[in-house]
């Protein structure tokens, strides 16, 4: 109950530090003005700043009490101008009450016609400031005059009223838009980041079930040894062993496919059956390797071409078949000269989809042709730390690719395996895995 009382007053106090905001600023910018009509009538810039104060920063506001304030801040600003002038506190006064007045009769005709400050229409809401500005500045004039203004007065100061709140309007529909814009960039980066989050977990997904398979394997050789050692007497207790390590194992296999459906009921059910476009996974790729390459995003460029695109509910797949392939290019440079060029082209060709993922980097040797589809294979370590890169990547790529009906071959222009420096990745998958609908 304390905290919560903590919690009211804290948000109070803050309240009223935004009223109070808007009151100063918008005596200071009273004091940009023209007088017409009256000496003691003005016209100033603060009926611009004021609309826009009042429907951004006390949008939670229902009563006029900020025009109270700001009534009084501005009778005061100009109370102590005019005592510095040398004029007498009770002219001051005479003279200035009616424009404070303006402030207070603008945010109460606003509370009248406009109650919920958060959701109005732009051209409702010209309407309503167009009336607070007019009828305001009416009233302004009567009080400074000490009579109702003739007919021309009563139009000029419409025409002024118009003028004003649409630039007010204007203003406010501008902030609108680019918190719009703010907003949807935030939203376009936050999918980015879930989309790609999504794609590595499904990555590991991969070498999660085969690991399963692989600790099938186990489990049911140590189960093997175990009957064929109870067939020899006096091996009793390794037969025991044996039988034990297969019931460890068969615990470990259980853990493992409970992390797997784990995985697979975040990842799977909720996200498969979006369609995207391949261009968007090659901007995608592109925003990727940007912030994974950071400093060496000059030294390596990524030109992708795309002739045909579609839309497939595969973009998972294909997303992780292209980052791991960019991936393994880039790191290929790296280990070479440093600089260098990696081009992405897809075209479909006869329904199959042709992607070529080409480096200009330092090839592929003769002997890391023959295993660069092994699991745990690498020829990538850290030299500071001496670990070993894991070596599931291209692996992954391949599995994945099979998965969808296609292949994948690799060339490189070391140990003559093709005329152009570098290696080039040509992976074909069947465009009926693929398609949802050509674009």
């Amino acid at each position: 109950m304390q905290d919560k009382k903590k919690h009211i007053i804290r948000w109070r106090a803050t309240r009223w530090e935004r009223r109070l905001l808007t009151a100063v600023t918008t005596a200071l910018a009273a004091e940009l003005f023209v007088n017409i009509w009256a000496d003691n009538f003005r016209l100033s810039a603060s009926v611009v700043v004021y609309p826009i104060l009042l429907l951004t920063l006390m949008k939670d506001s229902r009563r006029p009490g900020t025009g109270a304030l700001t009534a009084l801040t501005v009778l005061v600003v100009r109370s102590i101008l005019g005592l510095w002038n040398g004029e007498p506190l009770d002219t001051v006064l005479l003279m200035e009450y009616s424009g404070a007045i303006f402030y207070l009769c603008y945010e109460s005709l606003l509370c009248l016609q406009l109650p919920n400050r958060y959701t109005v229409s732009p051209w409702k809401l010209w309407r309503i400031l167009f009336i607070c500005d007019w009828l305001s500045n009416l009233v302004d004039l009567t009080l400074s005059q000490w009579y109702w203004p003739d007919m021309g007065a009563v139009a000029g100061l419409a025409l002024v009223a118009l003028f004003r709140s649409g630039c007010a309007n204007g203003i406010l529909w501008g902030m609108k838009r680019y918190r719009r814009l703010l907003l949807a960039e935030e939203r376009e980066s936050r999918y980015q980041r879930l989309f790609l989050m999504t794609v590595n977990l499904k990555n590991e997904l991969y070498f999660l079930k085969k690991d399963a398979e692989n600790i099938e394997g186990i489990m049911t050789r140590a189960y093997q040894l175990y009957e064929q050692l109870g067939q020899h007497p006096g091996l009793e207790e390794l037969g025991q062993l044996a039988l034990s390590i297969a019931r460890d194992v068969h615990e470990v296999k259980k853990d493992h496919l409970s992390i797997i459906r784990g995985i697979e009921g975040e990842v799977e059910d909720g996200y498969d059956e979006e369609i995207m476009n391949f261009s968007d996974l090659l901007l995608i790729l592109q925003d990727t390797m940007g912030n994974i390459l950071g400093e060496k995003r000059s030294d390596i460029g990524l030109e992708c071409r795309c002739e045909t695109d579609f839309s497939t509910t595969e973009h998972y797949r294909l997303m992780s078949i292209l980052k791991n392939l960019v991936i393994n290019a880039a790191e290929a440079i790296q280990s070479g000269i440093g600089t260098g060029i990696i081009q992405v082209d897809t075209r479909v060709e006869e329904e199959q989809l042709m992607l070529t993922v080409r480096d200009n980097g330092p090839g592929i040797s003769k002997r890391a042709m023959k295993n660069l589809f092994q699991v745990g294979y690498s020829t990538k370590f850290d030299p500071e730390t001496g670990n070993i890169n894991r070596g599931i990547g291209l692996p992954a790529v391949e599995f994945m690719v099979r998965e969808l009906g296609g292949s994948i071959t690799v060339t490189s222009g070391k140990e003559g395996h093709s005329r152009e420096p570098g290696a080039c990745f040509l992976v074909i998958i069947p465009m009926d895995a693929l398609e949802k609908g050509t674009v």
